[in-house]
């Protein structure tokens, strides 16, 4: 199975480089893509010097746009792992996450909730996992992780919008409601002196309604999941 490195990145010159040496130090290094999410300092030029593959935006456009284009950008690929440009995620788990895909078609790394996570992101982050967790109708410790791997099928089947930190959100729920599986694998929880992306008036309100959302869709499902389910049954 073919393998690459997503890693969606904003303003991450200062921990990038790290990101892609560990990385390249693993024993098989996977193929790495950035995506510059319209950064304003040299994340892409960071990206470039440590060999990486970089595809860049104009402008700052969020995650879940900056996920989207690198999933395109790696279609030959039989599947994708994402992780963060700030070090949040040990690329050392890498691996691991490969080595979970037999069974699953999405694999979420979860994070124990400690002192090491911030009180206001583990009030969060619980909240929105056990909303997760119910829509799915699956196990979601960490909903909100960015450490995941994406197989191919889930990527084309799976309708997704494109918006910021409420895609990791929609695309379990989608998800697991066109029957692919969801497996989690824990990876150690790592909170530095990098500063969040997400913006506490701007994203968790997003999320919420996200959530609110995805509730009435299992009523009611929009045309593109009914068409998703019905692919599945065909195939």
């Amino acid at each position: 199975m073919r393998v690459a490195a997503l890693i969606p990145a904003y303003e991450a010159a200062a921990h990038l480089g790290e990101v892609l040496l560990r990385l390249s130090r693993l024993t098989d290094p996977p193929q790495v893509l950035v995506v510059d999410d319209g950064s304003r300092d040299a994340t892409a030029e960071v990206a470039r010097e440590h060999g990486a593959r970089v595809v860049s935006f104009a402008g700052n456009r969020g995650k879940g746009h900056a996920l989207l284009a690198g999933f395109r950008a790696l279609a030959d690929f039989d599947a994708v792992v994402t992780l963060d440009a700030d070090g949040q995620h040990p690329p050392e788990c890498f691996p691991a996450f490969v080595q979970a895909a037999p069974g699953a078609d999405l694999v979420l790394g979860t994070r124990i909730r400690n002192h090491a996570m911030p009180t206001s992101r583990r009030f969060a982050n619980g909240f929105s996992s056990g909303w997760t967790a119910r829509l799915a109708g699956q196990t979601v410790t960490d909903s909100q992780c960015g450490m995941r791997l994406y197989r191919r099928e889930l990527l084309e089947r799976t309708p997704i919008t494109p918006g910021r930190y409420e895609f990791e959100t929609e695309v379990i729920v989608r998800a697991a409601r066109l029957g692919f599986r969801v497996r989690e694998i824990e990876i150690p929880t790592v909170y530095g002196e990098e500063r969040s992306q997400i913006q506490a008036f701007r994203d968790v309100p997003r999320i919420v309604l996200t959530l609110a959302r995805l509730s009435w869709e299992g009523l009611l499902p929009p045309p593109a999941m009914r068409a998703a389910a019905r692919s599945g049954r065909a195939a």
